[in-house]
Order: structure tokens, then C-alpha cells, then sequence
């Protein structure tokens, strides 16, 4: 069971999301609120990190930094890193980390590249996708030998249902970097948008629902003008066996995920911003 916990750290942190972020309260103020336009760009030295609980108890952090621009078969990306790992006492346990790459177009927000590393007991596994948006293909490797644990419980079933390929469709994201296209998507209250996500040779249809905005208090970081992305992929429950996950994001330009939660096999998952730097 603690195996299985850290696990779901590790994979649920990529289904999802200058001043400390406390120091940005919001009054409450009868006026309605609105979501503000996005910015079209990203802040490189940006760094966002989460706290992550199962079922209540903190088991460990994720860390997402926008890490500096790359050149990607001619194309200038910004090159940003997510890490996953759990706390100590965990670590004794059962020691394993994720640490993954994607390299996101300036132009037009799509990815360019995906980089997994996956360390465990010592192995590593290594996953690298190269997206030509020219051909509309990608190019698929996979090497090592780390162990994959199934905590679905529905993997099998919900993999049939979405046939491999390497062809992709216009707009394809990575597991990673639709988070930040979502951060730079225009979108309003009420409104439902699909993005596609390639994952494991395979396209997958994430659906979302953008709901009012409204004030939310951010557990000993203040009180933020948020709106609620609640989102459905088949995704979700072929890595996790739950298909929802809401995700908080700040209603101003800068459209920081403050917090997100997600069911799995055994519990519930949630994530809260702690710092905000860069």
C-alpha cells in the first residue's frame, strides 16, 4: 500500500498543474468577477511548487519550472521541467522519481518534444516523443527496464478502447504541456473545450468545463480570484481508474494552477500551491 501511494504521487503529478503567492490577496468585492485575458507568453525562471496529500497526509512535492528557450528541429521552444518525488520518510521506503521534459513552440503553444525519465529500485526507464506537426506524426522511443506498477485496475480495459498509432491531429499536446496550453487558451465561463493528448502511442480527447470565477482561500497562502477547470479523459482512468480532475486556476493573466485534485483506485489525490517564484 505505501508503494502504491508514492506511485500515485509520481504519475498523478503529470495529469495535472517574483512575489511569494501570499503576498497576492484579493478583497472581497461585490462586482462580479471575471477571467482575465491570458498572457501569450511564458515567464522563463518561472518556478511553481506543490505540496501533494493522499487522503489528507502529505506524501511528497512536485516542482514545474520554465526552464530556459531550446532550439527543437529549427523551431525556439521553451524548455520546462516538471519533477515528482516523495517526502523522506517515503523515500526510505520505496525510493522512485519522475522527472519529465517538454519543449512547447513559442509560436503557436504546441508541444515540439516529450521527455520522460522514470527511476526506480535503482532502473530507469526512458520515453521520448517527437511531434511533427509538418507530417502530423510523431516519432516514438522507449528504452530501459524500470517496472511499471498498473494502479488503475482498468488499464487493460480502457487501453483497448483507443487504438496505437503515430499519427496525430492538429493540436496535439503531451501529457505536460497541456497544462500550459491551457494556461494560454482563451477561454470563458460556461464554455466546454477538448484538447487531445498523445500518451502511450495512443491520441486521447480531454474534455473541460470552465466554470464561474470566484474567490477561494488557499490554505495559509490568502484568499485568490480562481475559476474551476473541470476536466474528463479516458486518460485519467486508464493511468489512474478515475476519470475526473478539477484544477484551480487563478483567474488573472497569469492563470496559475493554485490547486488540483483527482480521484484514483484507492483514494483521492490533491495538490496546493506553496511557492511561486521566478
Amino acid at each position: 500500500m505505501k508503494k502504491n501511494i508514492v506511485l500515485i504521487l509520481l504519475i498523478g503529478s503529470f495529469l495535472t498543474l517574483p512575489i511569494f503567492v501570499c503576498a497576492q490577496n484579493f478583497s472581497r468585492k461585490k462586482e462580479k468577477l471575471a477571467i482575465a485575458a491570458p498572457e501569450k507568453f511564458l515567464k522563463i525562471g518561472e518556478e511553481l511548487q506543490y505540496s501533494v496529500e493522499w487522503l489528507g497526509v502529505r506524501v511528497g512535492k512536485i516542482i514545474l519550472k520554465v526552464e530556459d528557450i531550446k532550439n527543437i528541429d529549427g523551431h525556439d521552444c521553451y524548455h520546462i521541467i516538471a519533477r515528482a518525488m516523495p517526502n523522506r520518510y517515503l523515500a526510505k521506503l520505496y525510493d522512485v522519481e519522475y522527472i519529465v521534459h517538454t519543449y512547447i513552440d513559442k509560436e503557436n503553444f504546441y508541444t515540439r518534444r516529450f521527455e520522460k525519465i522514470r527511476r526506480m529500485k535503482g532502473k530507469y526507464n526512458y520515453v521520448t516523443i517527437d511531434f511533427d506537426r509538418e507530417k502530423k506524426e510523431v516519432r516514438y522511443r522507449t528504452e530501459g527496464s524500470a517496472p511499471l506498477f498498473d494502479i488503475s485496475g482498468r488499464r487493460v480495459q480502457t487501453g483497448q478502447s483507443a487504438p496505437r498509432t503515430l499519427k496525430i491531429i492538429n493540436g496535439t499536446q503531451d501529457l505536460f504541456s497541456s497544462v500550459y496550453y491551457i494556461r494560454l487558451l482563451e477561454v470563458k465561463e460556461g464554455q466546454s473545450y477538448t484538447i487531445t493528448i498523445y500518451y502511450d502511442q495512443k491520441n486521447w480527447p480531454l474534455h473541460m468545463k470552465v466554470g464561474r470565477p470566484f474567490y477561494r482561500d488557499i490554505r495559509r497562502k490568502g484568499t485568490f480570484a480562481v475559476f474551476e477547470a473541470s476536466m474528463n479523459s479516458d486518460l485519467s482512468t486508464f493511468i489512474l481508474g478515475k476519470s475526473g480532475m478539477t484544477v484551480y486556476f487563478s483567474a488573472d493573466s497569469r492563470r496559475i494552477p493554485l490547486e488540483f485534485k483527482f480521484g484514483t483506485g484507492i483514494g483521492s489525490v490533491r495538490g496546493i500551491i506553496q511557492d511561486i517564484s521566478g
